[in-house]
């Protein structure tokens, strides 16, 4: 395992071993390499007491990325194929958790509960296989993204214009649906139940009734009328369509070029859309989970960490996992040379590649470093180390938000930061997409920004130029 170069795609947390880091990287080490004609062979996903690494094979990603630009040069279709696929894949999900979510869990035999999960992964999987090829693409290099920057001669700005999405992501939805029910003071109840999901991120909780409460009152304590806000986002939209095509004709941009562009704005929103769609569906499992859990005689966090066989075995009558405690204090799941199903281990060679992986460098020196740039302009500030929904209080409005990633339970502190900053992603990622619809400087894919930063340090953002100074 030390002979590869491993390059770490995402931090998570709180996150167990099921069912996002397995199957869901199995399964893309297993079916991925029959959508893209090229396989991944390696992933590794290191947990921690709730705290999960992705790392990837550093030289197989990249060429996975550099693969999947040249097939999509050859054949643009090829790509409005993927993002269909993810939008299909998706739905296809959340039907079916919004199946369970709604199903007598009770009534049900401990091997129907079984079967039920076992398909959800199967749906769940599929998602990962196709919405993995923009992350080779986009997220842990940034190849499209660097190609067409470079036909537009260097433009950050403009890249960033012409890419915007067409459609309203799942969080404009969201904001739309609450200023209408915030001024016809009805439906607050379904509103709720149709949103609350969006700040479970992997394991919960979901948004109380309070936060939706609280928006509610602030939108009709705004000097700006909830319909007028309505009306603006929608007049935004509009305006961000009339600006793409001003600069499609002013730039003379070709039709090869404007479809990538086009593929590029499918891919974006597609992101957002999977991720969301991902994020409803682990909310909705919760209840198949805990029925899980309370016939096995497990806690909630416990029955997260068994994988599938285990699950059927103890379905069957069979005992708990001899090393599922010790699992829980941390493991390693381990793909190498497509060898499935992969391993957990507990052993010795997981407290070596613990320490291997997690190695630190001195950064005590940087004061100015750089990434991507994901919504131009600039702001200063104080930064705001922002791991997780506890850190959501610490942030005040004008302060400069520094994540390894976002997810969407961290939209509020978004909203309140003068620009955004982040150590991982492209220009697919949720932070990316955020900052573009909340107008908010973002540079992402910085790599060491929660390293070098600390709460308070005064820095003055320059997402024009991505870079970010320590003043």
């Amino acid at each position: 395992m030390k002979k590869i170069r491993w390059g770490v795609l995402e931090e998570n947390q709180p996150i167990s071993l099921m069912p996002v880091m397995e199957p869901g990287w199995s399964g893309i080490v297993k079916d991925t390499g029959k959508i893209l004609d090229k396989p991944q062979t390696n992933s590794i996903v290191l947990y921690r007491k709730n705290n999960g690494i992705i790392f990837v094979d550093h030289k197989e990603c990249t060429a996975l990325g550099e693969f999947a630009l040249r097939k999509i040069l050859k054949n643009p279709k090829w790509g409005l194929m993927i993002n269909r696929e993810i939008i299909k894949s998706s739905d296809e999900l959340t039907r079916y958790s919004s199946g369970i979510f709604r199903a007598n869990l009770e009534k049900k035999s401990n091997l129907e509960l079984y079967r039920l999960y076992k398909v959800y992964l199967d749906k769940q999987c599929k998602v990962y296989n196709y919405g993995v090829i923009p992350v080779y693409l986009d997220f842990y290099k940034p190849h499209l993204t660097s190609y067409l920057v470079e036909y537009l001669k260097g433009r950050k700005d403009l890249f960033a214009q012409l890419t915007i999405p067409e459609k309203l992501s799942k969080v404009q939805e969201e904001e739309i649906s609450l200023l209408k029910t915030a001024v016809k003071q009805k439906k607050l109840k379904q509103h709720i139940e149709q949103y609350r999901y969006m700040g479970y991120n992997f394991e919960g909780p979901a948004f109380p009734d309070s936060y939706f409460i609280k928006r509610i009152k602030e939108a009709l304590r705004d000097k700006v009328r909830p319909q007028t806000k309505i009306a603006l986002i929608k007049q935004q939209k509009l305006k961000e369509r009339e600006e793409h095509d001003r600069l499609v004709k002013i730039l003379q941009i070709d039709k090869e070029h404007q479809k990538l562009l086009n593929l590029t704005k499918g891919f974006i929103y597609s992101k957002d859309y999977r991720k969301m769609s991902l994020v409803q569906s682990y909310y909705e499992l919760e209840p198949l989970l805990r029925e899980l859990a309370n016939r096995f005689d497990l806690t909630l966090a416990e029955i997260r960490n068994c994988r599938l066989d285990e699950i059927k075995q103890m379905a069957l009558g069979k005992p708990r996992p001899t090393e599922l405690s010790a699992r829980m204090q941390g493991c390693l799941f381990v793909v190498l040379n497509r060898k499935l199903p992969g391993k957990v281990l507990v052993d010795s060679r997981y407290h070596s590649m613990r320490h291997y992986l997690l190695q630190k460098e001195d950064l005590t020196e940087v004061n100015f470093f750089h990434g991507q740039t994901a919504c131009i302009g600039r702001a200063r500030g104080r930064v705001k180390i922002i791991s997780g929904v506890k850190d959501l209080k610490k942030m005040k409005d004008g302060d400069i938000m520094v994540a390894q990633m976002t997810n969407p339970d961290l939209v509020p502190a978004m909203k309140k930061a003068a620009a955004i900053v982040t150590d991982l992603g492209g220009i697919t990622s949720h932070a990316a997409i955020v900052s573009r619809e909340l107008k908010k400087p973002c540079v992402i894919g910085t790599k060491i920004a929660t390293k070098v930063l600390k709460d308070g340090d005064l820095v003055e953002v320059d997402a024009n130029n991505a870079t970010i100074k320590k003043i």
